[in-house]
């Protein structure tokens, strides 16, 4: 393991910061291919995990309902370290606070790395009748266990107060190969009530287990050997698309890929050729291409979306519109958030938390958190960790600086002591901002939360 020192850390985190129940989730890879899990966690504000329960789904088994505990230690800056112990085997968690309700996770130990959140839960979200109603959802992982090909689906599903299915709709794209706009079949009792806050759904012929969070949004995992997918369902109140909105999306086209941009819209069904896009495919780098197309949201909750050439299924949700490509050449998936704006420079200011995954070299995943300071005059201090493939950093020194446009695309330079960072930000808001890396040896998609 690599330790830097990146100076006092300050801040008013601490272990009484995370207290209460939440749910927790991340996906990656480890020894044995794709990696995904989801659970939910009771901690005590005093560095103890007491209970809760996680679902696993990797190439060496799916694991359900497992029973957790463990310990936790929040430094003042809020990142964190945690283990948490499941017969399953012991996961050791990297984080960063955003809140007392929310921060960003990475896996932290030399078995595997992965990426994900953490939320405090609503307990009165807890059943069947407060979950009753659409949701998008966004899923993704492996179409096989172990090593299987990437493949991404997303849709929309309404459930009724008893948990019936009423109606959905669904879009997956395997490797490839494209199942688009499929009518799922009604079904009884295909919602379980959230026990604890956890629950059982079939949908589109696939077993989750999800986990609430809110009323408006639920962290699901598959729990079939094949495919292997996870991500989340959010609440669909409405279909309306007007405005500027930041994306990223990330996926496969033979090579990891990530991509970001902004989308200006007119409201009325088309893409202006004022947007932007980045592209990293493999780590062949394209900055600021322009963009134009069409859009259109059917009364169902689905919309296609086409950019340049390239198609892609959308579901507006409470959670921003959720994107899945439908492309033979390309799996990838997203979201896109509206913008509030202006922007400038000042758009990020204050401290922050990040985290990022994607592949490094074309073979290594590699997953990231930090925490920074940044000035809103273009500059930022912190410190960060890494997990390479297994290969360990903590609480190394972080420097940046960054210009941000009057869109909301900006440019940012990160270095550590693993090397120097090239990113591109798209600016959600005050609060959000999303990132693709542009360097040739890295391929990444990420974001960065005000606390």
């Amino acid at each position: 393991m690599t330790s830097g020192g990146a100076g006092p850390i300050n801040g008013s985190f601490n272990n009484s910061s995370l207290s209460g129940s939440y749910t927790i989730s991340f996906t990656g890879a480890n020894q044995n291919g794709f990696l995904a899990v989801a659970g939910s966690f009771q901690a005590n504000g005093s560095g103890t995990i007491t209970g809760g329960t996680v679902d696993i789904n990797s190439g060496g088994g799916i694991f359900q309902n497992q029973s957790i505990t463990g310990t936790y230690n929040v430094h003042a800056n809020g990142q964190a370290t945690a283990t948490l112990i499941a017969s399953a085997g012991t996961f050791d968690i990297d984080f960063v606070l955003l809140s007392s309700s929310s921060g960003l996770v990475m896996r932290f130990d030399a078995n595997s790395s992965a990426s994900g959140t953490i939320a405090l839960q609503t307990s009165s979200a807890f059943s069947l009748a407060a979950l009753a109603g659409s949701f998008a959802f966004n899923v993704s992982g492996a179409n096989a266990a172990g090593n299987g090909n990437p493949e991404a689906s997303g849709g929309v599903f309404t459930v009724d107060s008893s948990g019936n299915l009423t109606s959905g709709v669904q879009d997956t794209n395997d490797f490839g190969t494209i199942s688009s706009n499929v009518a799922m079949t009604p079904a009884n009792g295909a919602m379980t009530s959230p026990t604890n806050g956890r629950g059982t759904l079939a949908i589109g012929g696939r077993n989750f287990v999800y986990y609430v969070v809110n009323a408006n949004h639920m962290k699901l995992i598959e729990v079939d050997l094949a495919p292997a997918l996870a991500g989340d369902a959010f609440r669909q109140s409405g279909t309306a698309i007007s405005g500027s909105f930041a994306f990223t999306i990330a996926g496969n086209t033979g090579a990891l890929f990530a991509a970001g941009g902004i989308i200006n819209t007119d409201g009325a069904g088309n893409v202006l050729n004022t947007s932007t896009e980045d592209v990293n495919n493999g780590g062949s780098v394209t900055e600021n291409i322009a963009l134009s197309g069409t859009y259109s949201v059917a009364a169902n909750g689905r919309g296609t979306l086409a950019l340049n050439g390239n198609t892609f299924a959308i579901y507006p949700s409470t959670a921003g519109i959720q994107v899945i490509e439908i492309d033979t050449f390309a799996v990838a998936s997203g979201a896109a958030f509206q913008q509030t704006g202006p922007f400038s420079n000042s758009s990020v200011q204050g401290n922050y938390g990040w985290d990022f995954t994607g592949e490094i070299g074309g073979a290594n995943e590699i997953d990231s958190i930090a925490q920074f300071a940044a000035t809103g005059a273009g500059s930022a201090t912190g410190a960060v960790d890494f997990n390479n493939g297994g290969g360990l950093s903590n609480n190394l020194a972080l420097t940046g600086t960054y210009t941000i446009a009057a869109s909301g695309r900006g440019t940012a330079t990160f270095q550590s002591q693993i090397g120097t960072q090239n990113i591109v930000f798209y600016v959600v808001n005050g609060t959000r901002v999303l990132f693709i890396d542009v360097d040739g040896g890295l391929v990444a998609v990420g974001e960065l939360d005000h606390q």
